[in-house]
């Protein structure tokens, strides 16, 4: 099963009412990429300088992969997004999830920068 997990070397801030933590994940295991996504929230909260709630996490795939992260709060996964075979950023086409039959051997090497806001003790 596909998983993310966070490189050692990340930062946190401790504001007031919130903590900024940013670093790099990669995606590790083996199978497909699962419809929805990948668990992410709890891949954060797991972090032990975590000590709130999620406000909001943003992504972007630090080696160009040409895959667009992004997470769904409703769910606390991070989705991968794509542009459609049949169309083109100058078509402005919408983008689409990653299919399922795209394995471990194509994520392998995709490392994702993050920055999460933490709302503090909440």
């Amino acid at each position: 099963m596909l998983a993310l997990t966070v490189q050692t070397g990340y930062t946190v801030t401790n504001d007031q009412r919130t903590e900024t933590i940013s670093g790099r994940m990669l995606i590790t295991g083996t199978g497909n990429y699962p419809v929805g996504g990948l668990p992410l929230d709890s891949v954060i909260l797991a972090i032990p300088e975590c000590t709130g709630s999620i406000m909001r996490v943003v992504c972007t795939s630090d080696v160009g992969s040409g895959y667009i992260w992004q997470r769904i709060p409703s769910t606390g996964k991070l989705m991968g997004l794509q542009v459609p075979p049949s169309g083109s950023l100058t078509t402005a086409a919408p983008l689409q999830q990653l299919p399922s039959t795209i394995d471990n051997n194509t994520l392998v090497n995709e490392a994702i920068n993050f920055v999460a806001t933490i709302k503090r003790n909440s």
